[in-house]
């Protein structure tokens, strides 16, 4: 049976040796999911999408994907990673980067047939409004044979245009991937996602309801009918 699933757990993280920013994280994604990580800032968020993808070393972690134990996920090219900053270099035109990350000729067609590509596609990264570079690198890594996704604040500084496309993005391939997201633009993500996660003192809490995220995230009255 071939099991496609990303399972994290005992996530234990702190800053030279001060109290633990993290010290109880758990995820569980399989392909089809849309969870979203909420918190507030300096909770962690970034810290453990890092440590998932296995650019930042915790004191002890137990991360699974595809049923294999691993140390750092990017190793088996399973496991996508879209930092808060941009990862493309800013003098290349589009056209030439979407040859370079995508191998197949079928893909890079898919991509260029996309109007808002076909509008950008002779441009240079630096060109690009901060939408237009985020649904960029978010098709690059959609595109790569990756199981699973980890977005980090996809939405922030996008235009409400761009936001709607990326999540259109997201809502298509899902049937093929399973994405982690985090964004504090919580409206947004809480229309696609499958899971809540609150990143709340160190502990990961599951959230069954959205009204739940009123005693540790947003306003109480946020989400009164």
């Amino acid at each position: 049976m071939n099991i496609k699933e990303l399972y994290v757990d005992s996530i234990q993280f702190s800053y030279k040796n001060k109290l633990n920013l993290i010290s109880g994280a758990y995820l569980h994604c399989k392909v089809g999911d849309v969870i979203a990580i909420f918190g507030k800032n300096g909770c962690g968020k970034s810290t453990l999408l890092k440590i998932v993808f296995g650019s930042l070393d915790a004191s002890h972690s137990y991360i699974r994907v595809n049923g294999k134990k691993v140390n750092r996920a990017f190793l088996t090219r399973k496991v996508g990673y879209l930092p808060q900053e941009s990862f493309l270099p800013s003098h290349e035109k589009v056209s030439k980067l979407i040859k370079l990350f995508i191998g197949d000729k079928n893909v890079n067609v898919l991509i260029l047939d996309d109007p808002r590509i076909q509008k950008i596609k002779n441009n240079k990264i630096y060109e690009l409004s901060g939408g237009e570079l985020r649904y960029l690198e978010i098709w690059l890594l959609i595109c790569q044979p990756t199981d699973f996704l980890l977005l980090d604040e996809p939405f922030t500084g996008v235009e409400p245009m761009y936001i709607n496309l990326i999540s259109d993005l997201i809502e298509q391939f899902r049937c093929k991937k399973g994405f982690i997201i985090t964004d504090h633009n919580y409206p947004y993500l809480l229309e696609i996602a499958t899971q809540i996660t609150l990143l709340n003192d160190g502990v990961s809490i599951q959230i069954n309801d959205k009204k739940e995220l009123e005693q540790f995230y947003v306003p109480n009255g946020t989400f009164e009918e």
